[in-house]
């Protein structure tokens, strides 16, 4: 088999200077390895080309017998679907000649929506032919690919050229093979009607949803979609069927009538997997497994009487590929995600007998079968349940965890399904909790399947992997290996980028994380700040805040021993984002980390830190420790004399009583003095009293306030105070609008309307402006936000009148 020279017959539309005639440049017959380096341009239709668009090829070589088909796609310019033709010369009338073309079928491409990789597509066929026709159905519409084009960067096509001896028995062969799957497509069952199928399968959804057995309810629906979809391609073949009859080509009507008949079966095949059946009278009944299993037994005898080898069954494989073939994914499974995907499967490609890969072959007889297949009930089982089945990328990158857990397990974990995820990481951590004694790769590959899981955006898979590292983690201490500590980096670092997610759940549960990991292994601290610059001012103000918290709680109680400890990895995180950072939140935020740093290093420590700053910042930091300690000297000097007053006062207050009982005796000044300070700590102790028993927001007043129930007060009745919509802190209603958007920790998740001035979620922004229906306000103006009142020269006083007692529309008015 080798690479087969070609030329560009007929092309439909091109963009400039990305004409064909750059495939030839990928044409292994010019080129050693066309894949292995794809420097060339290749072939892209027009900007907003009309589909379907047409590629025909020539062999320069004449007749050749083709053996594979290679398609190189580009990594966003993705076609949905192509067809692929073969065509002969035949000669007529006068000496002319023509092109007759034969349809053997259609491959999908996937979308790539990660644009990350190109796919190659690898079609094996078995055809005598001099022409390859390729015809592009549609496009994959994605945010890169605006124009609507479709890119080929390479092409590729296997096989050898044939002599005249060959193909006359290639002719006959093929014929009696094409005859032979006709007429067995065409054996269909008499009550076959999928439109009145799937209209009684939406009304048991309906009445299942009725009856609240939603259970029930999703497994019609899943069905029902399903048939759906192969009802809409039945309908796509139908019309091509019309248009191939319209323009005379009876071969290809012939060819979309058997695809067609395939359809058919396999949504039969569909119905009786699920184990039900479905009556003209609309009734759903269960599937009857003794009498289909008998007519299914004598449809594969009679098949087998009749059975010619397919032409893909001449091909020479080794015992390897054979185990390969016979170890591939299910029919059912490819059905399913057939039906999810459609416009990148080939229905066709399905066949019950048939468990090798599916090829364009028009005839997909089986050579042999040895023993007969009895259909036994199946229960329908959830599809989320069923992983994904694992890429070659992902068996290479998890051959140690599938060595060690199955591929089931790994699989499960490496599904985008919730569901599975769930039981993959339950089935990990039962294996984790049953081996005593535990080996490097079972570590290791317990490890690299966690590590997958806290990648997941949901938090409840994030919590039960971050649950599962801990279970892992108490075996864990029994070793220290530095190759287990290498790995645990690895899983240090994909917690650590969870830090700054915009869940708040799973941003708090991973903070937790890395505080435990670095207090359990200290050598994972400078992973933290040895990480180039994070440009997002979010992940940016995120990691500084992370770093504040390791300075606080563990950084700095080691600086009293060892003031050097991690204290250059800090210096130079903080150097790096004051000086270069382009926001200036965060470099407000490094500041503030700096000042603390800064005063728990004294002395000759401080000249240590300042070498990493320049002269200016330097002076700024001087300065700014001076103030922070004049502050503090300010408050304790306050605090020592709050405290003295209070000694003072329960002293006086002791002294007075027997003051009391001596009346008649002549004041002196000393008594008189001692009055005085009698009155004073009265004044005091009902001030306090009167202020505990008062909300200072509003001024109610309530003998059962106390330090709990006033802030219960100011969570749920307090009519100057609210929640804030976004982060659930309790703020006054004044401040609502700039708190939304300045202090609120999920700002970014609103947007102001530029009608009303008003901060709305940004999932709502479209739909409320495009109401029209909020009150115009200046930039200057400030409403009430219930009532829309102006309030934009009110003062403290004017706001809490008008919430306490004004606004109909504050919910939590006074009743």
């Amino acid at each position: 088999m080798e690479s087969i020279p070609f030329e560009i017959a007929h092309c439909s539309s091109s963009e400039q200077d990305y004409e064909p005639e750059h495939l030839l440049e990928s044409n292994a017959g010019n080129n050693s390895d066309p894949f292995q380096n794809v420097s060339h341009r290749g072939w892209q239709t027009q900007r907003f080309p009309e589909y379907p668009q047409d590629l025909i090829l020539r062999f320069k070589s004449g007749l050749c017998r083709i053996s594979k088909v290679q398609i190189l796609s580009h990594h966003y310019k993705i076609a949905s679907r192509i067809d692929l033709y073969i065509g002969i010369t035949k000669e007529q009338e006068h000496d002319s000649m023509s092109v007759q073309f034969t349809r053997l079928g259609f491959v999908g491409l996937a979308n790539n929506d990660r644009f990350q990789d190109r796919e190659l597509k690898s079609i094996k066929i078995q055809a005598d032919c001099e022409y390859i026709r390729l015809v592009i159905k549609g496009c994959h519409e994605n945010k890169l690919n605006i124009h609507k084009q479709v890119g080929l960067l390479a092409l590729n096509i296997l096989g050898h050229a044939v002599c005249l001896d060959e193909l006359a028995s290639a002719e006959q062969y093929r014929h009696q093979s094409i005859t032979n799957e006709v007429q067995q497509r065409s054996t269909l069952h008499h009550d076959f009607n999928l439109e009145h199928w799937i209209q009684v399968i939406q009304n048991a959804e309906e009445e299942s949803a009725q009856d609240e057995d939603f259970k029930e309810a999703k497994i019609y629906k899943e069905l029902g979609d399903r048939l759906t979809g192969l009802y809409k391609f039945l309908v796509e073949l139908e019309n091509d069927k019309h248009q191939a009859v319209s323009a005379k080509d009876y071969d290809e009507a012939d060819k979309i009538k058997a695809d067609m008949v395939q359809v058919r079966q396999n949504a039969e095949s569909l119905l009786k997997h699920s184990g039900i059946q479905i009556t003209r009278d609309g009734d759903i009944l269960p599937f009857d497994t003794m009498n289909s299993s008998s007519i299914y037994n004598s449809e594969e005898e009679d098949m087998m009487e009749n059975a010619i080898p397919d032409l893909q069954s001449l091909d020479v494989s080794s015992p390897e590929s054979k185990l390969n073939q016979s170890s591939s994914a299910h029919p059912d499974q490819l059905l399913d995600e057939a039906i999810a995907n459609w416009t990148s499967f080939d229905a066709l490609s399905i066949n019950k007998n048939d468990e090798g890969s599916p090829s364009l072959l028009s005839a997909t007889i089986p050579i042999q079968q040895t023993e007969k297949k009895v259909v036994v009930e199946k229960q329908i089982v959830d599809p989320e349940t069923i992983p994904e089945p694992l890429s070659d990328d992902d068996i290479e990158s998890c051959e140690l965890p599938i060595e060690q857990f199955g591929q089931d397990l790994v699989a499960c974990i490496m599904s985008v399904k919730v569901k599975c995820r769930q039981i993959g990481l339950n089935e990990l951590s039962l294996l984790i909790g049953q081996k005593e004694d535990q080996d490097l790769e079972f570590i290791q590959a317990s490890l690299l399947m966690i590590g997958e899981a806290v990648t997941d955006s949901r938090e409840s898979i994030f919590n039960q992997a971050i649950q599962t590292w801990k279970e892992l983690e108490d075996q864990l201490l029994e070793h220290s290996n530095s190759k287990i500590l290498n790995w645990i980096e690895k899983f240090f670092t994909r917690v650590l980028i969870r830090t700054s997610d915009n869940n708040p759940g799973i941003k708090i549960t991973a903070t937790k994380s890395i505080l435990e990991l670095i207090e359990t292994y200290t050598s994972l601290t400078p992973l933290c700040f040895k990480e180039r610059m994070i440009r997002n001012m979010k992940d940016a103000k995120a990691r500084i805040d992370l770093i504040m918290v390791i300075v606080k709680k563990t950084l700095i109680p080691r600086w009293k021993t060892d003031a050097s400890f991690h204290r250059k990895d800090v210096m130079t995180f903080i150097a790096s984002y004051l000086k270069n950072h382009p926001h200036a939140d965060v470099r407000k935020s490094t500041w503030d980390l700096l000042v603390v740093v800064a005063q728990h290093q004294q002395g000759a420590d401080f000249k240590a830190i300042c070498a990493f700053l320049e002269n200016d910042t330097v002076k700024l930091l001087s300065q700014e420790l001076k103030k922070s300690e004049k502050k503090k000297t300010i408050m304790s000097s306050t605090s020592t004399t709050v405290n003295e007053l209070r000694a003072l006062a329960v002293k006086s207050n002791t002294s007075s009583k027997p003051a009391k009982k001596n009346d008649k005796k002549p004041a002196s000044s000393t008594g008189s003095t001692k009055k005085a300070a009698a009155k004073t700590p009265k004044i005091i102790e009902e001030e306090d009293e009167e202020k505990t028993n008062v909300c200072i927001f509003c001024d109610e007043e309530d003998a059962d306030f106390n330090e709990d129930t006033l802030i219960s007060h100011y969570y749920n009745d307090c009519p100057v105070l609210t929640n804030c919509p976004m982060c659930q802190i309790v703020v006054e209603v004044s401040t609502m609008r700039d708190h939304l958007r300045k202090d609120c920790e999920r700002k970014h998740l609103v947007k102001p309307c530029t009608h009303c001035r008003e901060s709305i979620p940004v999932e709502q922004w479209l739909q409320h402006t495009q109401k029209k229906t909020c009150i115009a306000t200046s930039p200057q103006q400030y409403r009430c936000p219930y009532c829309q009142k102006d309030m934009s020269k009110a003062n403290e006083t004017d706001w809490k009148s008008h919430l306490v007692s004004t606004c109909t529309k504050n919910p939590r008015m006074p009743k």
